[in-house]
């Protein structure tokens, strides 16, 4: 049926391309136009043929990769790489059977710049019992509704809300997602607390400990958080905010790729040389880059998106909400995209992998990062997720393995199929077994980059 309609598009399109715009192209052809109308209705044609060979062309791409992934899903179907379900038909992943039945599926948003929030998502202060946790756009998410208010969210609400909201693609929005799923979350039903271990979220296999316990997505240096060796790792640290601020006044007001080179390099060295348990593995560069370059790809204004200022910036971190008068990205930012920019990151500012085995001890692990391409970038990412699974299961269980990679195989590897990674499971990750939980903010109230005892009586943020 997809292909049935692609086809019908590139034949609407090409019979668009050869039509002449009535009224004009006849009066053009007739050799009765103006010399200065004719310029301007060639002009216009012209305009119009290059978006229609544009279309043409997206369609044709999008054909060859979903035939691609029908390719990819029948082998890893013969192959008995699916044993759970998932995979990847038409651009969407398939259902799950078996253990993770329970699992809602991330389904592709519309895209294009709207304006974020809409009427149906108002800002609302959390409510005493509602969960926040160290990543700014999840804590906005859910202070709008696009998440469950309440901090308690799902694999596919999740994913969903990402596209949304952001712009972002259906292949990043669900990597990170899955990630969050894997590293602090109950796999059987989808649910994960965005901030630390919760009653509401179930145990099916494992301590759920929430995405904010300290290893898979909280890391160490990070943009706006405290290192957990110092204490809580997901209230807002206003004075880091605050330094990042002046580096972005260095580099004329922009969070962009520069003010993000002088700070990585500043935080690197304060936590290498400052926290004895800093740990800059593998994970940790990937991870940290990451979450860098996605400031400045998501939170310009969609109307102006290469502006990383200060107005747009501030309030997701300050106050956990959109600016006003904000739209979400025009194009989607896909993981292609994530690849070349964290290598357009690092190679401005390398540093070195490893970790402290106490102050003034680094012990560095061989990495050659600088020297991948961005398709192996992609596989990188991929193959470091195992230093995040299974977070959420203890050392007695762990012959639940099978379907971490059951839904890694099925959720996360097909993104990555394009690329020609492998998945390696000789061995867990670092993170496997840790039981020890994720802690949430101490207030879920961030008003001006301060958090309130309680919900102020006003609705706008000063």
């Amino acid at each position: 049926m997809v292909a049935m309609k692609i086809s019908a598009l590139l034949l609407a399109s090409a019979t668009l391309l050869n039509a002449s715009p009535c009224p004009f192209g006849k009066l053009y052809e007739e050799g009765k136009l103006s010399e200065a109308d004719s310029a301007k209705f060639l002009a216009a044609r012209s305009e119009k043929e290059g978006a229609v060979a544009k279309m043409i062309a997206e369609a044709e791409l999008t054909k060859r990769e979903h035939a691609r992934q029908e390719h990819v899903y029948k082998r890893s179907l013969i192959g008995g790489l699916l044993p759970l379900g998932g995979g990847l038909l038409n651009g969407v992943l398939q259902p799950f059977s078996g253990t993770l039945a329970g699992l809602d599926i991330p389904t592709p948003q519309p895209t294009g710049a709207v304006i974020i929030p809409d009427d149906a998502h108002p800002f609302q202060w959390p409510q005493t019992s509602d969960v926040r946790g160290l990543c700014p756009t999840l804590n906005t998410m859910a202070n709008h509704g696009y998440i469950s208010r309440d901090g308690i969210t799902t694999f596919a609400e999740a994913s969903n809300a990402c596209q949304t909201t952001l712009g972002f693609g259906y292949d990043v929005c669900t990597f990170l997602s899955a990630l969050g799923l894997l590293a602090g979350g109950d796999l059987a039903t989808g649910k994960y607390s965005i901030g630390g271990a919760d009653s509401r979220v179930p145990n099916t296999l494992g301590p759920a400990l929430g995405i904010s316990h300290h290893g898979p997505f909280e890391i160490d240096q990070s943009i706006s958080r405290s290192d957990t060796y110092f204490g809580n790792n997901a209230n807002f640290n206003k004075t880091r905010f605050d330094r990042l601020a002046d580096i972005a006044d260095e580099n004329g007001g922009q969070f962009g790729l520069d003010t993000f080179a002088a700070e990585r390099a500043l935080t690197y060295t304060e936590s290498r040389t400052t926290n004895p348990e800093f740990d800059a593995g593998p994970k940790h560069l990937a991870v940290s880059l990451a979450e860098r370059v996605f400031i400045y790809r998501a939170l310009p204004n969609g109307t102006d998106e290469t502006n990383a200022n200060f107005a747009n910036i501030a309030p997701f971190f300050l106050n956990e909400t959109f600016p006003p008068f904000w739209f979400r990205r025009s194009t989607p930012y896909t993981l292609p995209n994530v690849a070349t920019d964290i290598l357009s990151l690092y190679a401005l500012g390398p540093t070195e992998v490893g970790s402290n085995q106490g102050l003034n001890n680094f012990v560095p692990v061989g990495s050659d990062f600088g020297s991948l391409t961005p398709t192996e970038v992609m596989c990188y990412l991929q193959t470091n997720m195992l230093d995040i699974v299974p977070g959420q299961f203890s050392t007695a269980i762990t012959g639940e393995m099978s379907v971490v990679q059951a839904f890694a195989n099925g959720a996360i590897a097909p993104f990555f199929t394009s690329s020609d990674c492998t998945m390696d499971w000789t061995a867990p990750g670092k993170s496997a077994g840790v039981t020890v939980p994720g802690t949430s903010t101490t207030s879920n109230v961030l008003v001006n980059g301060e958090y309130l005892d309680a919900a102020p009586s006003y609705t706008q943020i000063p």
